[in-house]
């Protein structure tokens, strides 16, 4: 978000007559900055925390939608705007840890195990009909193993099977 500053100033460069409309863009982004920079927060919310994430973001939709009208409001915008934002940080205090950064960690780990030890759907020979190959059977099961270890199943299992023997 800091280097949007650039963007703007280029668009607007020797338009006199949009000097305000650019100062109105420059400070439509510093607060929506500055509640992303709240919202990234790896801590937990103070209230005062979420409050003043709340009061740039009505700023910043203000603004947002004097320059762009309705048609400028997206999905995210309107959840920032109405404050479903402010809600989820009020229950849970903080976001971060909320983040999809296990996911995209997870799709990587498949996506290796895809490229890496599967045949893409195999060689099954030349007399296997193509409704026979499997091309997602490798990934399910990594899928299956990773979900017992996450979920804490599969170490219940192998601690209760030491103790059974």
């Amino acid at each position: 978000m800091e280097h949007l500053y650039v963007i703007i100033d280029e668009i607007f460069d020797g338009d006199i007559d949009a000097l305000e409309q650019r100062d109105n863009w420059r400070n439509m982004i510093a607060e929506y900055s500055a509640a992303m920079q709240i919202l990234r927060k790896r801590s937990e919310y103070t209230d005062n925390d979420i409050e003043q994430f709340q009061y740039l973001i009505d700023n910043f939709f203000e603004k947002y939608v004097k320059e762009t009208g309705c048609e400028g409001i997206t999905n995210y915008i309107h959840m920032l705007a109405s404050a479903h934002i402010k809600h989820y940080m009020v229950i849970h205090r903080n976001l971060y840890k909320y983040s999809q950064q296990g996911w995209e960690s997870l799709n990587s780990k498949y996506k290796q195990v895809f490229f890496r030890h599967t045949q893409r759907g195999g060689n099954y020979g030349i007399a296997t009909e193509e409704s026979e190959r499997t091309y997602i059977q490798s990934i399910m099961k990594a899928f299956q193993r990773e979900m017992l270890w996450i979920s804490g199943d599969a170490e219940l299992h192998f601690y209760n099977a030491s103790f059974n023997q």
